[in-house]
């Protein structure tokens, strides 16, 4: 996998992350979307939004749901202490996935693909990178990711954004 799949492309404004960062968008997305976005979610969202960290996961999240009509796990999927998520992971993958994506020191510090992205009937899922405007894939989520589709036998998809003028 030199490159990952392109799963799509959307533009964005950078009035949408002003609003991000100063709540309002986080809030709102909370409420509408509490197939997406959980307690744990929207804890760290809080926190963190001000410095511009999860924008483009959280709008990545809502628009596969407007687009595609799929659900998304964000970011941090993997940690046992997100309980309402582990329990979607037990019924998307086996355990050796699991196991996998909660250590994996062969790979040093590379973080999991953002979001977990699976139908409402648990039936198929994949793993999807999202990547802001000037954001790049490094090599070395590209080696981890490629091990990870490899062992999962699911793709490791692309969100890619590009700034609107």
């Amino acid at each position: 996998m030199s490159d990952l799949d392109l799963f799509a492309s959307y533009f964005t404004h950078s009035n949408q992350e002003e609003l991000f960062r100063s709540g309002l968008l986080v809030e709102r997305w909370a409420t509408t979307y509490p197939m997406l976005f959980d307690d744990d979610d929207l804890r760290v969202a809080r926190n963190q939004a001000e410095g511009g960290y999860h924008f483009y996961e959280w709008l990545a999240a809502v628009l596969i749901y407007h687009t595609r009509g799929l659900l998304s796990l964000v970011e941090k999927y993997q940690f046992k202490r997100h309980v309402a998520k582990q329990e979607k992971l037990d019924r998307l993958m086996p355990s050796e996935v699991i196991e996998f994506l909660r250590s994996h020191p062969e790979f040093g510090g590379v973080q999991c693909p953002d979001l977990l992205v699976y139908r409402p009937d648990f039936e198929d899922w994949f793993f999807c990178e999202v990547k802001g405007p000037t954001d790049r894939v490094r090599d070395e989520q590209i080696e981890f990711f490629q091990a990870l589709s490899d062992m999962s036998g699911k793709p490791v998809r692309l969100v890619k954004f590009r700034e609107m003028a």
